[in-house]
């Protein structure tokens, strides 16, 4: 019978996600994992499986953060572009405010790992088909209330932002200067206006 847990698995995989998100998956060790959780090896292999399931999950974890903030977006009493410019602002915010220079941990990840391992591949497709269906959704919308142009498609546009705001996250690794970000902002809704 397996041993129960005598640990927060939240806080100690939320610590992992740490790890991995500054480190990515070749740059963190199992000392590194060992050292940040506090686990002893064997703990942490009983518990989360190997080191790829274990990021695997701590993906997941990061996630589930990402649409967290889709969410509180989308709650805004704002039209479809004001609502996409909210995600880019967003965004911003934590591009300005990443002193540690950490990124996207999912884009990270497509970025370092690219198709080597299936499981994080399909994580980070699903994840971008998630930004793009998101998009999409709010394209519609912008579409029927007359904020977004209308002589390309949902789908054509949506590309464009989910495109867009990857670069965007990217870019903010080596951009800090919110003028220039909330210029790339501007000049990328006005392509879809």
């Amino acid at each position: 019978m397996p041993r129960k847990e005598d640990f927060n698995r939240a806080e100690v995989l939320d610590k992992a996600k740490n790890v991995f998100w500054l480190k990515g998956y070749n740059g963190t060790s199992m000392q590194d994992l060992v050292d940040a959780m506090g686990l002893n090896r064997s703990s942490i292999y009983n518990s989360f499986g190997n080191k790829m399931s274990l990021y695997q999950e701590s993906l997941e974890q990061y996630k589930s953060e990402t649409m967290a903030m889709r969410e509180k977006v989308l709650q805004k009493d704002k039209n479809s572009l004001e609502i996409i410019g909210l995600m880019f602002l967003y965004a911003m915010r934590d591009i300005v405010g990443d002193t540690a220079n950490k990124g996207c941990m999912i884009i990270n990840c497509a970025t370092e790992l690219g198709s080597q391992y299936q499981e994080a591949s399909t994580l980070v497709q699903n994840n971008q088909n998630g930004l793009f269906e998101f998009f999409e959704k709010l394209v519609k919308s912008g579409q029927k209330e007359g904020s977004i142009r209308k002589d390309e498609t949902s789908e054509m546009l949506a590309y464009y932002l989910a495109s867009a705001f990857q670069g965007f996250r990217i870019t903010g690794l080596n951009l800090k200067d919110e003028k220039a970000l909330k210029g790339i902002i501007q000049n990328t809704l006005r392509a879809i206006t």
